[in-house]
C-alpha cells in the first residue's frame, strides 16, 4: 500500500511538472524577466555577432576511456573548414572548473546525474550561454567552411543575425540539440539553464529521463514558454543535412528503451490500435467471467 502511495504521489508531481514545463505562460523567474526586458531594450545587443566559437564536450568513462576514430574525423572536418573559428573540446575537467568558478550552485546536479548524456546536453546550454557561438555534437561533421555565413547570408540574406538558431526534430516535439547557435549571455539559454534542476528527475524509462530531464524536449519546452519567438531562426533540415553538415552515425547514447519508443513513434496507429485492442480484450474477459 506504501508502494502504491509513493507511486501515485511520483506520477502526480512528475505530470505537474510536465504541464507546468510545456504548456506556454508568462511564470518566469524575476531575474530572467529582467534579462528578457534588458535584451528587448538594448538594441545594440541585436546587433551583435554571434561569436565565432565552436563548442564540443567529450566525457570519458570506463566503457569509453578514448574518442571513437569516426568522432575523431568528424570534429577534424568542423576545425579545419571553420579554422579562422575558436575551438574548444571541453572534458568533464573543464566543465568542472566552469561550473565551480562560475555557477557552483549547479555543481551537485552536475555530479548527480544518472547519466553522463544528461552531463552532455545541460552544459551545452551553459556553453551556449556563457560563450556563445556554435555548439556541435561530435557525430555531426561539417562539408562547408564559415557555417554561419553559409546558414545566413547565402540562404536567407539576412542584415542582422538572428540570436538563436536551431533545428526541429523530424518529430516535431523537439527542438533538435546536436547542432545550436547562439549569441552570448541570450536569456533564452539562462532560462533554460535556470529550469535544469527542477527537471532532474526520473521519468520511468531511460530515453525519456534524458529527453525530458535536459535533452532535446526539455529544450523544446523551454522554447515554446519563452517569449521573445522573433529572435530565432530555424534552419531547414533539408537546407541543414547533407548540404552544410551531416551525421557519422550517432545515437550511442541509446538504450533498449530507445528503440521501443523510436517503433511506436513512427507506428503510433499501429499501436493506438493494439492498445484499443488488448483494452478491449481485458475488458471483454473480465465481464465474461462475471457472466
Amino acid at each position: 500500500m506504501i508502494a502504491f502511495l509513493y507511486c501515485l504521489v511520483h506520477l502526480i508531481e512528475t505530470g505537474r511538472f510536465l504541464i507546468d514545463h510545456f504548456i506556454p505562460n508568462e511564470d518566469f523567474d524575476d531575474l530572467v524577466k529582467l534579462d528578457i526586458e534588458m535584451w528587448q531594450n538594448n538594441r545594440s545587443l541585436i546587433r551583435t555577432e554571434i561569436p565565432r566559437h565552436i563548442h564540443q564536450i567529450w566525457i570519458s568513462s570506463s566503457e569509453k576511456k578514448s574518442m571513437n576514430e569516426k568522432y575523431l574525423l568528424a570534429s577534424k572536418s568542423c576545425r579545419t573548414l571553420n579554422s579562422n573559428y575558436n575551438y574548444t573540446l571541453w572534458t568533464n575537467e573543464k566543465l568542472l572548473n566552469l561550473l565551480k568558478t562560475e555557477y557552483p550552485w549547479f555543481v551537485s546536479v552536475y555530479e548527480n546525474y544518472r547519466y553522463d548524456m544528461q552531463r552532455i546536453d545541460s552544459m551545452k546550454y551553459f556553453l551556449l550561454f556563457h560563450y556563445g557561438g556554435i555548439y556541435i555534437d561530435l557525430d555531426v561533421k561539417c562539408l562547408v567552411n564559415d557555417l554561419i555565413s553559409k546558414i545566413l547570408y547565402e540562404n536567407e540574406q539576412k542584415t542582422n543575425e538572428p540570436d538563436i538558431i536551431l533545428h526541429i526534430g523530424t518529430e516535431g516535439i523537439s527542438a533538435n540539440t546536436d547542432f545550436m547557435i547562439s549569441k552570448r549571455y541570450h536569456p533564452f539559454f539562462k532560462f533554460a539553464i535556470s529550469r535544469l534542476k527542477s527537471a532532474n528527475r526520473w521519468f520511468y524509462l531511460y530515453h525519456l529521463t534524458i529527453i525530458l530531464s535536459a535533452g532535446p524536449t526539455f529544450l523544446y519546452g523551454i522554447y515554446r514558454k519563452f517569449p521573445l519567438k522573433d529572435q530565432f531562426y530555424f534552419i531547414p533540415n533539408d537546407f541543414l543535412w547533407g548540404k552544410l553538415i551531416d551525421g557519422v552515425g550517432g545515437g550511442s547514447w541509446y538504450g533498449k528503451d530507445t528503440l521501443v519508443l523510436l517503433f511506436v513513434m513512427q507506428h503510433y496507429l499501429i499501436c493506438s490500435i493494439f492498445i484499443f485492442l488488448l483494452l478491449f480484450s481485458f475488458i471483454f474477459v473480465r465481464q465474461m467471467k462475471k457472466i
